[in-house]
């Protein structure tokens, strides 16, 4: 069932003052990610767990603001508030029993786009965290954004980027404490994968931008399903795709490559998505020019910051690898003058090679230095 609402004064004032030029909030032209992000979030609705919203809204109001321009509907659950918030004020138990209990919240949230929501007092922790989800449930919101001093999870190497709902499973079975996130924690943010909300991300206040707007990230993002899939490029994602290949030759991972060439590596190449909707990554296999010697090229082999070491790049070069089998291919090589990808690929199976090995044509006008090149029978 459709549902319509007119245009809050509050978005519409802030909407004004910016188109006179009254209301900005610097010079610079919005990043291409964060228009991405925003594109992602537009008529969906997140949930906000913090403890303290005026804290919040000192720190990142412009991130909520932002938002409710975008515009996406903000749910804030806290327990302190600026006293002129207004929050709405909910039992636990009426959330569980009663649906009428949730029709204030509703309410205020189609008049203003955002709704704050008083957490009863006395719950701390996993308590709090039980919460926030189950209104976010009740609620059917597909993000919560979990506001904490400690962060994201720690991996290996650093803050996990991604954890998936298996994943998140198996570190509750141990019983341990992660980070200083409980074990009652980690169950509670489980649930809320398996009771409707699609993800959850775990970040510190100062962070929420760059874990909201940016490929980066700056926390841990749980989700529901595996994170990447890989599959053909088609043309409703060229646009994005050209991007990240841009960004890829800016950063010195990629060749430079010019427009026409982009778009040839774009018609045969192939994506890697996080949640069947986020492009992660880009590839290609060329074979056109090496048909005779029946052998294949990884080209424009590029993931995004965030998912880097996440995997993403090793299931695209696994996918690459076994669609160069069912062509009956000989052979996959790699060039790169990448230090980090030659070792990527080593630990793929790729053994280091000469430029002899591969056919002319690749280094056909080529000048200056060739690049390291890495070879994998098949």
């Amino acid at each position: 069932m459709a549902v319509s609402y007119t245009e809050s004064p509050q978005r519409a004032t802030r909407l004004a003052l910016k188109a006179s030029g009254t209301y900005a909030r610097g010079t610079v032209q919005e990043p291409v990610e964060k228009k991405f992000y925003l594109e992602d979030f537009r008529n969906r609705a997140i949930l906000f767990h913090v403890d303290d919203a005026r804290e919040l809204e000192a720190v990142a109001g412009d991130v909520l603001a932002d938002l409710i321009d975008n515009p996406t509907l903000v749910i804030v659950v806290a327990r302190h508030f600026a006293r002129k918030r207004r929050p709405v004020r909910v039992r636990q138990r009426d959330v569980k029993r009663d649906p009428g209990a949730l029709v204030p919240v509703s309410a205020r949230l189609f008049d203003e786009d955002r709704v704050d929501v008083q957490r009863p007092r006395g719950l701390f922790g996993a308590r709090a965290l039980a919460f926030s989800t189950l209104l976010a449930c009740r609620l059917g919101v597909s993000k919560m954004v979990v506001i904490d001093p400690r962060g994201g999870l720690e991996g290996p190497s650093g803050t996990r980027s991604f954890v998936h709902a298996a994943t998140l499973a198996r570190l509750c079975r141990s019983g341990e404490d992660v980070d200083e996130w409980t074990s009652g924690e980690l169950s509670e943010l489980l649930s809320a994968l398996r009771h409707g909300v699609d993800a959850v991300n775990l970040c510190t206040l100062e962070g929420l931008g760059e874990e909201l707007f940016t490929y980066q990230g700056s926390g841990t993002l749980l989700t529901t399903e595996e994170y990447c899939t890989v599959a053909p490029l088609g043309v409703e994602h060229f646009r994005e795709a050209e991007r990240l290949l841009t960004r890829g030759e800016r950063e010195g991972f990629l060749l430079e490559r010019t427009e026409e060439q982009r778009l040839e590596l774009l018609l045969t190449g192939y994506g890697a998505w996080f949640g069947g909707t986020r492009l992660a990554g880009v590839c290609g296999l060329e074979t056109n020019d090496y048909a005779r010697q029946r052998i294949g090229e990884i080209v424009g082999l590029y993931t995004i910051t965030r998912f880097q070491g996440e995997g993403v790049g090793v299931r695209m070069v696994e996918f690459l690898v076994d669609v160069a089998r069912q062509r009956r291919l000989k052979g996959l090589f790699a060039a790169t003058s990448s230090l980090r990808a030659a070792a990527f690929f080593q630990r793929l199976g790729f053994e280091p090679s000469t430029p002899e090995r591969v056919p002319k044509v690749k280094w056909a006008g080529r000048r200056g230095p060739l690049p390291l090149v890495f070879w994998r029978d098949l």
